[in-house]
């Protein structure tokens, strides 16, 4: 009897006053709430919501706070009282946020964001109803990789007073917590994809679990920090979600296109869209319909299905125009000024694993087909979330390129690369520091002085084969050169497309050893010609798990990397091409941009003169180079997407 709980809960409030028993006067106010809501009693329902938050803070009692704020939320929501949404909503997100900050498992934080993921949607939803974007963008940021913010925040700031030591045990310590954090939740034995399965994967033995070492590595942290006795820095640790300064990051010509998937599809999607305007920015809020969305998950579905067939390739052309209308680019470029010149993608979810930048859009003054990237000739750029944009900013005071690393076709199977690093090294020489063929193996690259060598680059080169695990992202890999056992079951291994396998402890540079291992200070640009570094785990939270923001995470400042399988011929030239672009300015977007646009438009005569006058190829290697294109389009022979648009620049 609702009447009778009701008497019951004041009957206690009288009792359990808020002075002498807050926790429970609260709690009390909470379920009385519940109550009033039930019989549809809803101002008085709001207004005990409302009071027991004042003592369920999201520091003090987190999950009670979470129920309270859920509640207080929903029933706001239902009411169309926006404001209070707000309040609930985000009362709960705070809660949740203060929990995961005292999680010490991989997995409870996982569970913790996890459940928080509707919420994230319905504060957006309620932040657009009262015409918020920028809180409602905050609120986007507050969802988005947040292990990989909290590992370069951290891996950025460094105890004052530490003794350089203890700075380097510190740094070691990051490393290595950083790379159990970036485990997959469950920690799931590592089995064989199914060969229908969206990528082609690593298939891995049994691996043992993180969490044992995981507290110990926490508790050796605390103790060092305890150690060190810096107070200011000890403040720093926790990471507050916040919008960067967009004045810093964007000029008058450039911009920013932000998706955001929530996880009810009945809420469709958002898109917002960033740009200034007199050095103030403008933050636009778009939407997609419940249809829409439900359109673009359908082809998420599908978009992978054959990727092991060749009609995969095949098909990628149609397929991509098909997306282009999908995600409605050209209502979208409307709201941009013509001025814009350069764009900055941050996708979500499934949208990571798109050449985005290759999507048809509607021609501007001319009636010839038109590619996102033909609206912006400055470039076209990708990152995670505007927050890691803005620490890769605060690096950005690094010198000009002069120290070259390059790992070159370590199994001495990819005939094209040997080429690529041919025609790139001499730009660098002397300061340059090849490994290659069977040089390039693992035991070389983990010796001080290479690694070394590493941290004193500017630009690293991989060319080599590479794969993404969308089962266990932290063991996608790029190949090096080995020997590995005779028989390998039981081992971890990589199997490339050809069914090739690879012993990922004898030959691979998997993504768990780069954040184990690499320190990269010094580092401008990490070039991955190998195929799918580029592609990213798609999980509900959004962590962008994958060998390009690993090498982010690490210390580079922006990395270049593919999304699919590459072609090695058209890979190297394309390739070749940036580095001849990027001598002109050191501008990696503007150098990217005009790589791809002279790939995919270069007839067979103009690039056999490139050839023979930019690089001084022998009349052999011309008529070798002739006889090659004879396979490819006359007219324009990389001017299929497949050729050129699966490379793309993360960061800056």
């Amino acid at each position: 009897n609702l009447e009778q709980a009701i008497a019951l809960f004041q009957a206690a409030l009288e009792v359990r006053t808020r002075t002498a028993f807050p926790e429970n006067w609260a709690r009390t106010q909470n379920n009385l709430g519940e109550a009033y809501e039930a019989q549809s009693d809803n101002p008085k329902a709001i207004t005990a919501y409302q009071q027991a938050l004042e003592i369920f803070t999201p520091s003090s009692f987190p999950l009670d706070c979470l129920q309270t704020g859920r509640n207080l939320g929903h029933l706001a929501e239902q009411l169309h009282q926006w404001d209070i949404a707000i309040e609930g909503y985000h009362n709960a997100i705070l809660a949740i946020e203060q929990s995961r900050n005292w999680a010490t498992s991989p997995r409870s934080k996982q569970e913790l964001l996890e459940s928080a993921l509707p919420l994230y949607g319905q504060l957006i939803e309620a932040c657009l109803h009262l015409n918020r974007p920028q809180q409602a963008l905050l609120t986007v940021e507050r969802s988005k990789s947040r292990r990989l913010i909290e590992l370069l925040t951290q891996s950025d700031r460094l105890p004052q007073n530490a003794t350089p030591q203890q700075q380097q045990q510190y740094r070691q310590l990051l490393r290595d917590i950083a790379t159990l954090e970036q485990s997959l939740p469950d920690d799931l034995p590592q089995t064989p994809l199914n060969p229908d399965s969206q990528q082609r994967s690593a298939q891995l033995s049994p691996a043992s679990s993180p969490q044992s070492n995981l507290k110990q590595l926490l508790q050796q942290r605390e103790q060092l920090l305890q150690d060190i006795n810096d107070p200011d820095f000890t403040a720093l640790q926790t990471v507050t979600p916040q919008l960067p300064d967009f004045r810093q990051l964007l000029s008058p010509n450039s911009a920013i296109i932000e998706w955001y998937l929530p996880q009810d599809p009945n809420l469709g999607g958002y898109i917002f869209l960033i740009h200034l305007q007199q050095n103030q920015p403008q933050i636009q809020a778009l939407r997609y319909s419940p249809q829409q969305r439900q359109t673009l998950d359908q082809f998420n579905h599908h978009y992978f299905a054959d990727y092991r067939d060749r009609s995969w390739y095949e098909q990628l052309d149609t397929r991509l125009d098909e997306l282009g209308q999908h995600l409605d680019l050209d209502r979208l470029l409307d709201h941009l000024p013509n001025r814009c010149q350069r764009l900055i993608l941050i996708p979500h979810l499934y949208l990571h694993l798109f050449p985005l930048h290759a999507l048809p859009i509607r021609p501007q003054d001319s009636d010839a087909p038109q590619l996102l990237l033909d609206r912006f000739p400055e470039g076209v750029s990708y990152a995670p979330s505007a927050q890691i944009l803005a620490y890769l900013h605060q690096r950005r005071q690094r010198p000009d390129p002069r120290q070259f690393f390059a790992i070159q076709n370590p199994t001495q199977d990819l005939p094209y690369t040997d080429m690529e690093v041919s025609f790139i090294r001499p730009n660098f020489d002397p300061n340059s520091h090849i490994l290659k063929g069977h040089q390039a193996s693992k035991d070389q690259l983990n010796r001080p002085q290479t690694l070394e060598k590493l941290r004193q680059s500017h630009l690293i080169h991989f060319a080599c084969h590479g794969g993404f695990d969308n089962a266990n992202p932290l063991n996608s890999a790029l190949l090096l050169a080995g020997n590995a056992p005779l028989n390998l079951e039981g081992r971890r291994t990589l199997t490339l497309r050809d069914g090739r396998r690879f012993d990922l402890d004898s030959q691979g540079l998997t993504l768990r050893e780069i954040y184990r291992t690499l320190d990269l200070p010094a580092c401008r640009l990490v070039i991955l010609s190998a195929c799918e570094t580029g592609l990213l785990s798609s999980q509900l939270t959004d962590e962008c798990i994958g060998l390009a923001t690993g090498f982010l995470a690490v210390g580079s400042l922006s990395v270049l990397s593919t999304l699919w399988c590459v072609d090695d011929f058209a890979t190297a030239w394309l390739t070749i091409r940036f580095y001849d672009e990027f001598r002109q300015d050191g501008d990696v977007v503007k150098a990217v941009y005009r790589a791809q646009q002279w790939l995919r438009q270069v007839s067979v005569a103009d690039f056999l003169i490139w050839c023979r006058d930019s690089l001084k190829m022998s009349a052999t290697d011309l008529d070798e180079l002739e006889f090659q294109l004879e396979d490819y389009n006359q007219t324009a022979p990389f001017e299929s997407r497949r050729h050129w648009s699966s490379l793309l620049v993360s960061g800056l």
